[in-house]
């Protein structure tokens, strides 16, 4: 990898620690300049602006995500298997990212704001969905579920949701485990036997 380009993913990896412990909104060229030890107009050539520093930060982090949940599961048959295996990964990503998910906080961040933070955002979460969705199409194809997959789906993402919110609460623990019930719950009634 070239220096330049090992510094700008260096840079990325910073920014999103930052904008994953504050805000992506929070994140600024001159705050991560000084966090990143760079100088302000030594970052600036990276990324020209607050807005282009934010869109990078989302397709690094979009680029970490496909590494780390849907890459390992991509060999991973039969499509239920895959989809539980999947499951996991999700929640290790949601923990490796200091109990948060960029995505998500930025879709509620970006909600009333628009741009292209806000349309890359829902973008990215409308790809998961559909990934996510063909998945259970796969699954019902394949026997092992029935059911409506956009339905699954919708009730996968709510409880994904739900236990973020609920741990922030404290009414979820560390491994997961109401998610994990509600899961196992949620097969169970799709489930073809």
């Amino acid at each position: 990898m070239k220096k330049g380009k090992q510094t700008k993913q260096q840079i990325l990896a910073t920014a999103l620690n930052v904008a994953t412990a504050t805000s992506l909104n929070d994140l600024t060229i001159g705050g991560l300049a000084s966090i990143a030890g760079m100088s302000k107009s030594g970052l600036f050539s990276h990324f020209n602006s607050k807005e282009n520093l934010q869109l990078e930060v989302l397709e690094y982090a979009q680029t970490i995500f496909i590494d780390e949940v849907i890459a390992p599961v991509n060999s991973v048959k039969p499509a239920l298997d895959r989809l539980l295996f999947t499951m996991d990964y999700w929640l290790d990503w949601y923990q490796s990212q200091g109990n948060s998910c960029i995505f998500v906080a930025a879709s509620v961040e970006f909600d009333e704001q628009p741009g292209a933070v806000r349309d890359l955002v829902k973008k990215l979460l409308q790809q998961w969905l559909v990934y996510l969705t063909g998945m259970v199409e796969q699954a019902i194809n394949e026997g092992a579920m029935c059911g409506d997959a956009e339905q699954i789906v919708f009730e996968l993402y709510s409880l994904y949701l739900g236990s973020q919110h609920m741990g922030w609460v404290g009414f979820e623990d560390d491994q997961h485990s109401r998610f994990k019930t509600a899961l196992d719950s949620l097969i169970s009634r799709h489930q073809q036997i």
